[in-house]
């Protein structure tokens, strides 16, 4: 039985720089899974599937749907995280504790989108992964 993963934030004792690194750390992680679904997709177009597979069409049809889907939500996180950064910059002027406050409570805001964009992909993959050993020539 799997434990079920939830968001947990520790970010009110964490310095500026560590919240650079982070937002940096996640913004390249995102940059990257784009690389990686766009290999999927790729994978996905090509004659590598074993013939007369019921329904192969749509399955491919709605994994490479999904592909795009989630490119384009990675794109957006993409851009909430440059802008988080820009915000982080700012944030050294800001000394009442309101704005501490609010500042934190944005911080975990995105990287609670962030933790589930990344659980939607890694459930994406379990289910592409499934699905392509049992498809795929041998």
């Amino acid at each position: 039985m799997e434990a079920i993963e939830v968001y947990r934030s520790f970010n009110s004792n964490k310095s500026i720089e560590e919240l650079q690194y982070n937002v940096s750390r996640h913004k390249t992680t995102i940059e990257n899974l784009k690389f990686e679904l766009h290999f999927y997709k790729f994978l996905l177009s090509k004659a590598i599937f074993k013939p007369h597979v019921i329904n192969l069409y749509e399955r491919l049809t709605k994994f490479k749907n999904e592909i795009m889907s989630m490119n384009e939500s990675g794109i957006d996180l993409i851009n909430e995280l440059n802008s988080h950064a820009h915000l982080i910059r700012n944030k050294i002027e800001c000394e009442d504790l309101a704005c501490d406050n609010f500042f934190i409570k944005n911080h975990d805001d995105l990287e609670l989108k962030v933790f589930s964009f990344n659980t939607k992909i890694s459930n994406f993959k379990f289910r592409l992964f499934q699905y392509l050993e049992s498809v795929i020539n041998n």
